[in-house]
């Protein structure tokens, strides 16, 4: 279940950091704890790890999301296909296809 942010966030103009306080379904809190257990971190260096991990994960997401749409508003040509077909053809007959 995810973390409800309950708090308000305090960030410091001046500070690198900023303090939030948030609710944990119980069951995710014991995992939480057995994972700072096997990995000697800290609550806010676990919970910064799997916020950055989120993040990333949505910025490539969004990412694909553009690079699709790109495709779609402007498809490759017959030719461009053509010319993508002849390359990958020719690169695959270099390609050791024997086992040696």
């Amino acid at each position: 279940m995810p973390a409800t942010v309950l708090g308000t966030i305090r960030s410091y103009r001046m500070s690198k950091s900023a303090k939030i306080a948030f609710s944990l379904d119980a069951r995710l809190l014991d995992r939480v704890e057995r994972v700072r257990a096997r990995t000697g971190e800290s609550r806010s260096a676990l919970i910064a790890r799997a916020l950055v991990a989120v993040t990333e994960e949505e910025a490539r997401r969004q990412d694909i999301l553009q690079y699709v749409e790109a495709y779609r508003r402007q498809p490759e040509t017959p030719a461009e296909v053509t010319m993508a077909r002849a390359s990958a053809r020719r690169t695959l007959e270099r390609l050791p296809w024997d086992g040696s």
